[in-house]
């Protein structure tokens, strides 16, 4: 071998090693404190002066005291800690005049927030830019004179035991193909009351959680989203995903002006145990093309988990513009409409150009106006369930409606017929076997129930 070659072979040996020896050292991390009150000479006294001295690629930790006033932008970090010290609370303040993003998290990845006070700002905390693996834990975002936190731009965020509290608009926003989870395990709640009021800002009657084409998940029926100024969850297209708690501790949707408002065929999925009560006028609207289902399960303790929609004063769940409404098992639908509800609209549940599949144990019981309105051309189909005590019909078919009913079937105690149609809609299936019904247009022979595929939530 020349003495060129083995000079060669010596250097690209050399080279090897060095890159698997640089490739094997840990990345850069540090660990910095920084102290918002001033009296430790020795850390930082803002969070901002603390990122310009930490690495991008981290992992960095900053472990925050006192209360902060200022406006911190996270933009381009990988594994990043902001936290409070451990058994404290640290807050930051926006400092802008006008309000500006209180922290703004932006193209940035595994970065966690962890007992923080974010407070103020126009929005108080905006995660935007593809921005991933943003962990949210333990927070609360509060008082901005715009939305509480919006997340935009195909970014992903996980919330855990966090509440969304008094935001003058949308306690939550999640637009743009962002994806959001909350609560990874049982043992937490995830709160979003008191916002849209508009107090010193934009308000406009916004609501607690506003999803446009984005994605929401909710696991072990942990949040309460409750006493907001518009709905407690608006969709403008999307998916909802929400798997409900035990049956001693639903998912909470209550004392909003809505608790559902969807439109422009966003979808949701409600499994398991809800509470969905004392809405101002409606509890669900489910407009322009939209799909919610609603399915039941056993809890831990062997009980039944189930949604019930109740106690708000023109209807439990409305449907129309084409949209459609699949509800199986033991759910509840009480004591909705009032005296002094519009007689046309009030009642359990009103579909008007859409459609409903109900059955397996459903009890649409108690309400004031008809149990279920079907209108202008409503497509219906109920099976092995229950309808008693409405003030008015038990189901009423009106304008070019068509339903099918399918034994077992129980109606008992409504104010008016059981099936009530008017001359231009049909009834089939059972419906002749309804004791009392009052239809012209009606198939007397028996029909076949739905053969309706209902999976197990995991």
């Amino acid at each position: 071998m020349s003495a060129l070659r083995l000079c060669l072979r010596r250097a690209l040996l050399l080279n090897f090693f060095c890159f698997a020896l640089l490739s094997s050292l840990p990345a850069f991390a540090a660990n910095v404190t920084v102290d918002c009150t001033g009296a430790n000479g020795s850390a930082f006294h803002s969070i901002t002066a603390a990122l310009a001295t930490l690495s991008l690629t981290g992992p960095n930790t900053i472990t925050v005291g006192g209360t902060c006033n200022e406006n911190v932008n996270v933009y381009q970090f990988d594994r990043l800690t902001i936290q409070a010290a451990s058994g404290h609370v640290a807050t930051i303040v926006n400092a802008a005049n006008p309000p500006g993003i209180t922290l703004l998290i932006s193209g940035s990845h595994n970065v966690t927030l962890d007992n923080l006070i974010i407070e103020g700002g126009s929005p108080a905390v905006y995660i935007t830019s593809s921005s991933s693996a943003v962990n949210v834990q333990n927070c609360s975002v509060q008082n901005s004179v715009a939305d509480g936190m919006d997340v935009d731009m195909a970014s992903e965020l996980v919330v855990q035991n966090s509440s969304f509290t008094n935001n003058a608009s949308e306690g939550i926003f999640v637009g743009n193909e962002a994806q959001m989870t909350m609560g990874t395990y049982p043992t937490q709640r995830i709160s979003i009351t008191g916002n849209g009021f508009g107090t010193g800002g934009n308000g406009n009657g916004n609501g607690g959680l506003a999803i446009d084409g984005s994605l929401v998940q909710l696991n072990f029926g942990v949040a309460t989203i409750s006493g907001n100024a518009g709905s407690g969850i608006s969709m403008d297209g999307g998916r909802l995903l929400f798997f409900g708690g035990e049956a001693a501790t639903p998912g909470v949707i209550e004392n909003n002006n809505y608790g559902i408002s969807m439109n422009d065929a966003a979808s949701a999925t409600l499994y398991s145990a809800f509470y969905i009560a004392n809405n101002a006028s409606t509890g669900i609207s489910v407009n322009g093309a939209s799909s919610i289902t609603f399915y039941s399960g056993v809890d831990s303790q062997g009980k039944n988990t189930f949604t019930m929609i109740a106690g708000h004063s023109i209807v439990g769940m409305a449907l129309s513009q084409s949209s459609a409404a699949q509800m199986y098992g033991p759910h509840v639908v009480t004591k909705n409409g009032s005296a002094n509800a519009d007689a046309g609209a009030r009642g359990g549940i009103s579909l008007e150009g859409s459609s409903l599949t109900i059955g397996s144990g459903t009890s649409v019981s108690g309400n004031t106006g008809p149990g279920i309105r079907s209108s202008v051309k409503g497509d219906l189909i109920i099976f092995d369930m229950t309808v008693s005590n409405n003030t008015e019909e038990g189901v009423l078919e009106e304008n070019l409606s068509g339903g099918g009913f399918y034994n077992p079937l129980t109606f008992s105690g409504n104010g008016g017929a059981p099936l009530l149609c008017d001359a231009f809609s049909v009834a089939f299936g059972d419906a002749g076997s309804i004791p009392g019904e009052q239809c012209k247009n009606i198939t007397k022979g028996a029909g076949k129930a739905p053969n309706v595929r209902i999976p197990n939530a995991h």
